[in-house]
């Protein structure tokens, strides 16, 4: 007969082969721990929390729109010059996963993280003027992220972390009377290396995240308020190193490492007003997409729950 971990292993693992090959998915770093040995329960919930933690930590190195309270790219100084922006973002994600301090894996942890954005972007390029009223298409920012991010130590997350971000963001059109500012944009996130609960209990996760982020926003100025809504698009990667306890009686350990891949959407939406031309300050929310449910998992977590997000901003244009 085959043994029942094995068994559950290959289930798992004809399911997860109709999945997408662009990296390795959670069934199959949930099939790869069971086979080694880990317990099927502990092994599920551990792939699970890794692919929460990877998009919730990837989401608080970025939130919403990239620029904060425009959709309109910079433009510009007179003279031809770059006209610079600097920013500051107080951020939040909520976040949640399957509580792996229980062996059965009965409970879930959550917390409200927070991040510290400061952000520099410089208008480089004017666009092309595509009739009288329209302007703008083509336009290039470029912006550069510095972020802390303040993890919820008390629910075994590591104490803080650092995350450094790069982009360019695209105008589709300029904000003008008649049109809204629509603009596109894409950024490469590098949070720092974090782990899940300390060593030597029943599971240890170890993640090295990356994050390429995708934007699209539109906004327009009523009554002195810009109010702007978008889409984003998130690919989550990186190498994950569970590490389990034996259900073999040993009281041995079992370690599976592997590359991570995910991906979603989310929405946002915002408001800014601006003070004494060159000041301005904004506020956005909105909600990431949750994932695929995972074969056989019935705990606490639920990975097609959404993750809400927020922010607030501040940015001196010169």
């Amino acid at each position: 007969m085959i043994p029942r971990a094995t068994a559950t292993a290959l289930m798992i693992g004809v399911t997860a082969w109709a999945a997408p090959a662009s990296g390795q998915t959670v069934a199959l770093l949930q099939a790869s721990c069971i086979e080694a040995g880990g317990g099927a329960r502990l092994c599920s919930g551990s792939a699970i929390a890794a692919q929460a933690l990877q998009a919730q930590v990837g989401l608080l190195a970025g939130t919403g729109v990239e620029v904060p309270g425009t959709a309109t790219t910079l433009g510009t100084r007179v003279g031809g010059g770059p006209r610079l922006a600097f920013s500051m973002r107080a951020g939040l994600v909520d976040m949640s996963a399957p509580d792996l301090s229980d062996p059965l894996v009965t409970r879930e942890i959550g917390a409200v993280a927070t991040t510290i954005h400061g952000r520099v972007s410089a208008g480089v390029f004017d666009g092309f003027q595509l009739m009288p009223t329209v302007g703008g298409f083509l336009s290039l920012d470029v912006f550069g992220q510095a972020s802390l991010l303040f993890l919820p130590e008390d629910e075994g997350v590591s104490e803080g972390a650092r995350s450094y971000s790069a982009g360019v963001r695209v105008g589709v059109v300029r904000e003008g009377f008649t049109v809204p500012g629509v603009s596109v944009s894409v950024a490469k996130r590098f949070p720092d290396e974090l782990a899940f609960l300390a060593a030597g209990g029943p599971a240890v996760i170890e993640l090295a995240p990356g994050v390429t982020a995708y934007r699209a926003t539109v906004g327009k100025d009523l009554f002195a308020v810009e109010w702007l809504g978008g889409i984003g698009y998130e690919e989550y990667d990186g190498t994950v190193t569970i590490d389990v306890a034996d259900t073999g009686g040993s009281g041995g350990r079992v370690q599976v490492s592997s590359p991570l891949r995910s991906d979603r959407l989310l929405y946002f939406g915002g408001a800014s007003t601006t003070i004494g031309i060159v000041l301005t300050l904004s506020i956005e929310a909105g909600w990431a997409e949750g994932f695929e449910a995972v074969p056989g998992w019935d705990g606490p977590h639920d990975p097609s729950s959404r993750t809400l997000f927020g922010g607030l901003s501040a940015r001196l244009t010169l």
